[in-house]
């Protein structure tokens, strides 16, 4: 996220670009694609892009933030971008490559014989569409006809609704994608009737599994998240463990090697690392190591992804906000152990009974109230696209938004440096 100039300052350099992604998986829970949601500035009124200036800053808007999105991502994962009626009937879509690009036509268009024709051409030169929010709704049979992927909202549809719903659209050939899926029932009922992608919330929270045993080898990982989880810890034990462990060893010298550091000679030991890196700076590259090792599953990996750039943006914003009362290494946990029972499938109350937290940050990831359970819903509200939310909490601060943009898209830069060193992918 980069910003704009407020009204009446002096424009700036770097535009704003707001921009959350949200995760769509096939039936065996395979991220097949992300829903990028943009933003165009701090002052736009929607979520989506239609109240830019003119067609050629709403297409660098989606442009830029699609590199931002996407930068080191993997290729083959299809990004799901709206565009409102205006954007359709201009080259916009034409900005961003065919291969990876799926156009969702949002259900506020008006399908007039020009739209239809929009669509069409958009389509005959390789674009994948999709229409957005269907729940049955007349008038759409043109576009219907044309799409590829419909996306319906299941949230709160009746069993029976929406089993017309799917069987009325059969007749047209085209991929059936679940949206707002909320639990396992609407989950498994999609599936019977002929879903094969799905979104929502389901896939970002754990089914609880009542008598469940953590493995051995993540036990032994949540032995060391609980020794590092305290305020303080012996860097030489920590060192005999990282030396003992060729794959963790490689990852942290990949690590302190890349750009991020910008060193002049490449590191030659784990001893040097950890001298160069600091105590509180290997505390928190370990704990990241740890939670990104959990399952190779692409759901957990992607609660993994998400953790970690949550801990790295609440940390980035804590050293903005300057607060005793939030230090940011105490923001950087409450980001990393966000997802926990995501990651490990279990309660996260449970799950707390192993890890000395501060109360406070201990109540904001139980959804208790709590004075850092603001900050948790900052993040929350940036990765669904809240924006009006992210921009009051922010204002409310006295945090600049352009300093938000810059941490978000430097925590992006970072989680993805940290992962791409691991097991040399």
């Amino acid at each position: 996220m980069i910003e704009s100039a407020q009204p009446g300052q002096e424009p700036r350099t770097s535009k704003a670009i707001f921009v959350a992604r949200q995760p769509i998986f096939d039936v065996k829970e395979r991220i097949w694609a992300y829903e990028l949601l943009f933003r165009s500035s701090g002052q736009a009124k929607t979520a989506d892009v239609s109240l830019a200036e003119d067609d050629l800053a709403t297409a660098s808007v989606i442009a830029d933030g699609f590199a931002l999105a996407f930068n080191g991502m993997d290729k083959s994962r299809k990004a799901f971008i709206n565009f409102p009626q205006r954007l359709l009937l201009d080259d916009t879509v034409y900005a961003l490559p065919r291969e990876i690009c799926v156009v969702e036509v949002l259900e506020t268009i008006v399908p007039t014989p020009g739209m239809i024709a929009a669509l069409n051409n958009i389509k005959n030169h390789g674009y994948i569409l999709a229409l957005d929010d269907f729940v049955g709704q007349p008038g759409y049979e043109e576009v219907l006809q044309l799409a590829d992927i419909v996306k319906v909202d299941v949230l709160g549809m009746d069993p029976a609704r929406l089993r017309e719903v799917s069987a009325g659209l059969r007749k047209y050939g085209c991929r059936l994608l679940a949206e707002k899926v909320e639990d396992r029932a609407t989950y498994e009922l999609t599936k019977q009737l002929g879903f094969s992608l799905f979104q929502g919330f389901f896939f970002s929270r754990p089914e609880t599994m009542s008598g469940s045993k953590i493995p051995t080898p993540v036990m032994a990982k949540m032995r060391l998240l609980r020794a590092l989880s305290g305020d303080d810890y012996d860097v030489r034990e920590l060192a005999r463990i990282i030396s003992t462990d060729p794959s963790v060893s490689y990852r942290l010298l990949n690590f302190i090697n890349s750009a991020a550091f910008s060193l002049r000679a490449n590191i030659q030991s784990i001893g040097q690392a950890l001298t160069l890196l600091g105590k509180q700076q290997i505390k928190q590259w370990f704990l990241a190591v740890i939670i990104s090792d959990f399952d190779s599953s692409a759901k957990v990996q992607e609660a993994a992804y998400n953790s970690l750039q949550r801990a790295r943006y609440l940390e980035n914003m804590g050293k903005l906000y300057k607060s005793r009362l939030f230090p940011s290494e105490t923001l950087f946990m409450l980001g990393l152990f966000s997802k926990l029972d995501v990651l490990l499938a279990q309660p996260m109350d449970k799950l707390l009974q192993n890890i000395p937290l501060d109360k406070d940050v201990e109540g904001a990831l139980l959804s208790k109230p709590s004075p850092y359970w603001a900050w948790l819903s900052l993040v929350e509200d940036i990765e669904v696209g809240s924006w009006e939310d992210v921009f009051r909490f922010l204002d409310g601060r006295e945090l600049d938004q352009q300093a938000s943009a810059t941490n978000y898209a430097e925590a992006i830069e970072w989680t993805q440096t940290l992962l791409r060193t691991k097991g040399g992918d």
